[in-house]
This record gives structure tokens, sequence and C-alpha cells, in this order.
């Protein structure tokens, strides 16, 4: 059975504000920040309950690559004027790739460790 890791939930709760922070934090207005974070929220949402589900690596990779993309999409959607947006689009970002890149290099060292022994 696979133990549960307190970033699994970090990572869910993370994906769930993403999901509702447009409406809670009234950046609805811009599109394409809503948008972005809509559909980036439900993605996150998933990878987490399949993390929390099994052990999985890939499931952290897409993690970390959907973080950084969260830390740049504001200059590259072009939603920089919108400082509310901006911000929790990089603040979530960063909490989720480096828990999804924590977690990748958890399973590298379990892993490594468990072929040692």
């Amino acid at each position: 059975m696979r133990r549960m890791r307190w970033q699994d939930w970090v990572t869910l709760l993370a994906g769930i504000w993403l999901l509702v922070s447009p409406f809670a934090v009234r950046y609805s207005g811009d599109g394409t920040a809503m948008g972005n974070a809509v559909i980036l929220g439900i993605a996150i949402i998933i990878l987490s309950i399949v993390a929390l589900s099994v052990r999985v690596v890939w499931e952290e990779w897409i993690l970390v690559v959907l973080g950084i993309w969260l830390i740049v999409a504001p200059w590259l959607l072009r939603f920089t004027p919108d400082v509310t947006a901006k911000s929790n689009s990089v603040v979530v970002g960063i909490i989720v790739g480096l828990l999804a890149l924590w977690s990748t290099v958890r399973f590298a060292y379990r892993d490594r460790t468990i072929a040692n022994h």
C-alpha cells in the first residue's frame, strides 16, 4: 500500500485554490488569466488525485512542467498587468513545481536505496 505524503495533499489544495482563485480574488474578468487558472487547476487536481492513489513518477514530472508553465504564463499569455492574477499564478507555480520536483527526487533516491539493498 502506498503511503500518502503531505506534498500530495498540499498540491491538491493548490490545484483547488488555482481553480477557484479567479472568482475568489476577482480576476475572472481577464479571460486569459481565468482560463489558464481553471484549466491548470483541474489538471493539477486530477494529477494530485493520481498521486494520492498510486505511486507513479510520471505525474510528478507533469506537475513540474505545469508549475514551470504557471510561473512563466503571465508573461507568455500577457496577463502581467493584472498583479493579482500574475502573483497567484507565480506563487502557485512555485508551490506545485517545487513539491513535485521534491517528490521526484525522493522517488529517485528511494528507488536507488531499495535497489542497493
